[in-house]
């Protein structure tokens, strides 16, 4: 039965009203040392502080997930909905929305944004970055405009990346399993009089999902490279100066998913469906990723420090293979037609059809086109209808296309931060950030965008059992125009380290250039076939130009509790949110309709426990409930009803270690998720500085489910693969 919101503040008041309080004092002062969090407000805050409901996965758990791919550490966290497009493409949503786009999370690796400015997605395959070199992920669940910009609507997820002075010496590392599993890492540290130094090799690949639904092989494996370089600088007793550089080179394979204009009949009835039902070559997909950073860092005083941090990426995502369609795409009537009406134009492709074909064109368009029939539609339809039917005993028009895109990123940002009393922090920031995507297919040739963003966080306590927060970012986009977030907290602190919060935010999403700049079409290159001389494709879908923002109101009540004695921290997130002005149309060339008309509903509870039960057992728990009302049908596919994870961590002796974690959703694209994965550890001493690690790694599925989509299959439900690593 569904807990009443009046049940639930009554059980969080009742839990800190039966809290310790008699020794109360400043939560800051007296309490044990905690962790402290970055990504919520931009200031160090711990658990009990943050304006906001927060994940941290560390090290010794990204280790015990044994996982190859950062999505899959993403599991651990309460509301994140995790879809596989295909094997070598991963989406991460949190609370769900498209299955097919993960638009609206903030990536950030130390503080560089990952999210793509083109397409407003995240390629987790490319990352340049070894899960190896991750020290742990902090995951801000909800809005964070405030704090980051626009593209943080439902959250941010910051990766921060293990310092080289922690990472001395040489790590050999192999892994290998079912399903191609093929990955190897390697890195060496080294110090100087001042300064520390990584750097670090990785490879990955594996065969992806095994087959479709009627057995033919699924073309999803991939193989991918990396290299990363750090160093840690210390310029002076109070300077540091850190930077990195990264590079990935990556090859997914893909099946050949052009749609041609007339779908082919089975079996084929012609010698143009004969020819085009056998045209499937493949179309892989390459990607170089590239980037450079640094962070200088000052700190003048213990209570005011400030920092300039520097950014440069390149993303390639290079696609062309060759098409076989119907000579009538290259036709002037039909490229007029759908000037027309693309509603008009894909209806004629419908009723090309062959069990169409004889049945009367103006009378099938007058019927199915909304009203949008005119007479020089059909007759131009009847053009199309014929210059078809002369065309079904010669083989196809045949050219090559190419999707590729190339992504530039340039950011400077200054932040800086002041403790003023004892009861006021704050902290202040501006940054300028170039945007820019090619691409001859999407864009014909590149589009811009300049960005200006102003933020500020101000923390006040004016009492001690009170912390109240106020923070706010305005942004200013050459593309879209201006917008401001802001967002209001208030921490109650019920007993030390035990606090209850309320939390309201408006938060925003900008349109990416593809949705609302795309002048998309294919080039005709070395046309083959029955047509020769220049030809232009039929279909050119064109951005409108003017989308609004995607624009999110979220309400929060939560605890934290950090249970020193027992081991043990709590956090329970209550929350109400509204996004409005969505934009959820799949967008195709022949489809283009991007708009602002959907909306989405969520509500729901979050909770996520963590107890060090003994000083070799940790047992972590997550679930999330959310209710949902969503206008569009593609934003009801990837919320899950109920889903969390239960973790069993334990150290045994003689060197071995174990973990045991499930997995569950109950509904991720209508479809049941349940896994049950494992890891055992074995630790071996070769001399005093020199290690060995054995690790086996299994996981098994608990439903006979195909994952996110029907085919997302493999044979066996048991996949396990074995690590070795060598440290000296």
């Amino acid at each position: 039965m569904p807990i009443s919101r009046s049940r639930r503040i009554t059980a969080l008041f009742l839990l800190g009203t039966a809290l310790p309080v008699a020794a109360f004092d400043d939560p800051l002062l007296n309490a044990p040392e905690l962790p402290t969090v970055l990504s919520a407000s931009r200031l160090k805050q711990a658990p009990t502080e943050v304006p906001g409901s927060m994940t941290v996965i560390d090290r010794e758990l990204i280790r015990a997930t044994g996982a190859r791919d950062i999505p899959e550490i993403l599991r651990l966290v309460p509301g994140m909905m995790i879809g596989y497009r295909r094997g070598n493409q991963i989406n991460v949503n949190y609370h769900g929305t498209n299955v097919t786009e993960a638009r609206r999370l903030q990536v950030l690796i130390d503080g560089r944004s990952v999210y793509r400015p083109g397409l407003a997605t995240v390629d987790w395959t490319e990352i340049p970055l070894a899960i190896e070199d991750i020290e742990h992920i902090e995951v801000f669940r909800g809005p964070n405009t405030a704090a980051y910009g626009a593209n943080a609507l439902m959250g941010v997820i910051n990766i921060v990346t293990r310092h080289p002075r922690e990472t001395l010496g040489s790590i050999l590392k192999i892994t290998r399993g079912k399903r191609g599993v093929n990955d190897w890492y390697a890195s060496q540290g080294t110090a100087g009089e001042n300064s520390h130094w990584r750097l670090s090799l990785s490879g990955q690949e594996d065969d992806g999902f095994d087959h479709f639904p009627d057995g033919r092989d699924y073309r999803d494996g991939r193989r991918l490279s990396r290299i990363n370089l750090s160093n840690s600088l210390q310029l002076s007793a109070n300077q540091t100066l850190d930077w990195q550089a990264a590079a990935s080179e990556t090859n997914r394979q893909s099946y050949y998913e052009f749609s041609p204009f007339v779908r082919v009949p089975n079996p084929p009835q012609s010698q143009y469906d004969r020819v085009v039902g056998a045209h499937t070559p493949p179309a892989d997909i390459s990607g170089k990723d590239y980037a450079l950073q640094g962070l200088w860092k000052i700190d003048p005083s213990p209570d005011h420090s400030f920092q300039l941090m520097a950014y440069a990426q390149h993303m390639e995502r290079l696609r062309d293979w060759r098409v076989c369609n119907a000579p009538v795409t290259l036709s002037p009537e039909l490229r007029r037609i759908n000037q027309l009406s693309t509603l008009a134009a894909r209806r004629v492709s419908q009723f090309l059809r062959p069990e169409n074909i004889h049945r009367d064109m103006r009378t099938l368009l007058m019927q199915t086109t909304d009203g949008q029939y005119t007479e020089e539609i059909g007759d131009l339809a009847d053009i199309v209808k014929q210059k078809h039917l002369d065309s079904l005993d010669s083989d196809p028009a045949c050219w090559d296309i190419d999707q590729n895109i190339r992504e530039t990123r340039y950011q400077l940002e200054f932040q800086d931060t002041r403790r003023l009393s004892h009861w006021l922090r704050m902290v202040n920031g501006i940054s300028y950030r170039h945007d820019q995507a090619s691409s001859r297919t999407f864009f014909a040739g590149t589009v811009k965008n300049d960005i200006v963003q102003v933020f500020s966080n101000i923390e006040v306590r004016p009492h001690q059992r009170l912390l109240l927060q106020a923070g706010g970012m305005y942004e200013d986009a050459s593309l879209i125009g201006t917008s401001f977030s802001p967002r209001l907290a208030a921490n109650l602190f019920i007993a030390p380290q035990h606090s209850l919060r309320l939390v309201y935010s408006e938060a925003v999403r900008s349109p990416d250039m593809y949705e609302n700049n795309a002048h998309w079409t294919y080039q005709i290159k070395n046309l083959s076939g029955p047509l020769s001389g220049p030809q232009t494709y039929y279909a050119v879908a064109y951005g409108p130009g003017n989308l609004q923002q995607e624009k999110m109101r979220s309400k929060e009540l939560g605890y934290n509790g950090q249970f020193h004695h027992l081991g043990l921290a709590i956090d329970i997130r209550v929350f109400r949110e509204q996004i409005n002005d969505m934009i959820s149309e799949p967008l195709r060339v022949d489809d283009f309709l991007p708009n602002n008309d959907a909306s989405i509903r969520f509500r729901g509870v979050e909770t996520q426990l963590d107890w060090r039960l003994t000083r070799r057992d940790r047992l972590r728990l997550t679930h999330a409930q959310i209710n949902f009302e969503a206008s569009s049908r593609f934003d009801q596919r990837l919320t899950a009803r109920h889903s969390g994870s239960a973790a069993w961590l334990r150290q045994w002796p003689a060197g071995f270690e174990s973990s045991l974690i499930y997995y569950g959703a109950d509904k991720l694209n209508e479809r049941r998720f349940e896994r049950l994965d494992s890891r055992l550890v074995k630790r071996f001493a070769l001399s005093n500085n020199r290690s060995m690690e054995l690790a086996l790694t299994w996981q098994h599925r608990l439903d006979d489910e195909a994952l996110t989509w029907s085919e997302n299959l493999y044979d066996s439900r048991n996949h396990y693969y074995l690590s070795a690593e060598l440290n000296f």
